[in-house]
């Protein structure tokens, strides 16, 4: 019969097995590797017992992973750690509002985002949103800035609000726990219900080194995406590449693209998405 592990639903990857408790033959790209239907079970419940962990946690998100990953084995990661290569299958949890964890085959990923109470914006902020775009008729202009002309008096309209937002995105090794990097991004937008601008108020990829293994980070790039005048997406990105160094030179064992985003509209509703790849 056919057998898929699809432990939430996400990236199947198609087995083959007999019956009961029988290897499953893993196709990973014309290589076999042999998981049992015992290992798909234990991969859920490992997941799950982190997922509670952090679900009955008031802090220290990242304490908590560190420490489980370091304490738990997992059958999965090590055998495909020890196979050339790797089948990969995505699993993803909502802890709550600001936290969300996902599973791979051979990592674990840590997201947090914080937002901001609403606020009024400042006379700068005000004057920002009002540059934004300003190549349009005058009035088109005031349509846009949500002024209004009142006796020949240009008067501009109250409401310009701003919110800020903090995301990251941590990524774990599933064996030993190692946290490998770290990137984020952090952005303050003002929006009038008609457009929206934003400014990035922090950002970073940082890389942990692993004993024998060293990380780096390359073309590290920050910046502001503008689809629209109703839509701001503020991003960091680079390549996080892993090496070592054999008789006297560098060897990339292992590179990774990754990217957070922070978005927002003209309403004030902020997103945020992150790419680990």
């Amino acid at each position: 019969m056919v057998f898929a592990i699809v432990l939430l639903g996400v990236s199947p990857i198609v087995v083959e097995a007999e019956v009961k408790d029988t290897a499953l033959t893993v196709d990973a790209g014309g290589v076999e590797l042999n998981i049992t239907k015992k290992e798909i079970k234990e991969e859920l419940s490992y997941q799950k017992q982190l997922v509670e962990e952090l679900k009955n946690a008031d802090d220290n998100e990242e304490k908590i992973v560190k420490e489980y990953l370091e304490d738990n084995d997992n059958a999965i990661a090590n055998k495909i750690g020890n196979s050339k290569e790797s089948p990969e299958f995505i699993d993803t949890y909502i802890i709550n509002d600001e936290t969300q964890l996902v599973f791979t085959d051979t990592e674990v990923m840590l997201d947090t985002t914080e937002i901001s109470n609403e606020n009024e914006a400042t006379s700068e902020e005000e004057e920002l949103l009002r540059e934004e775009d300003s190549n349009e008729s005058v009035i088109s202009s005031i349509k846009e800035f949500g002024e209004t002309v009142i006796f020949g008096q240009k008067v501009h309209a109250a409401g310009s609000k701003t919110v800020s937002a903090r995301h990251t995105r941590t990524v774990y090794a599933k064996i030993s726990g190692n946290k490998l990097f770290t990137a984020g991004i952090g952005a303050k937008f003002t929006y009038n219900g008609t457009k929206v601008t934003a400014q990035t108020t922090e950002n970073y990829v940082k890389v942990n080194g692993i004993s024998g293994v060293a990380w780096s980070v390359h073309n590290k790039k920050n910046g502001v995406q503008k689809p629209s005048t109703k839509k701001r997406v503020v991003y960091q990105q680079a390549t996080a590449k892993s090496g070592i160094t054999y008789k006297g030179n560098g060897l990339v064992v292992e590179e990774k693209y990754i990217r957070v985003n922070l978005e927002c509209n003209h309403l004030g509703k902020v997103s945020k998405s992150s790419v680990v790849r």
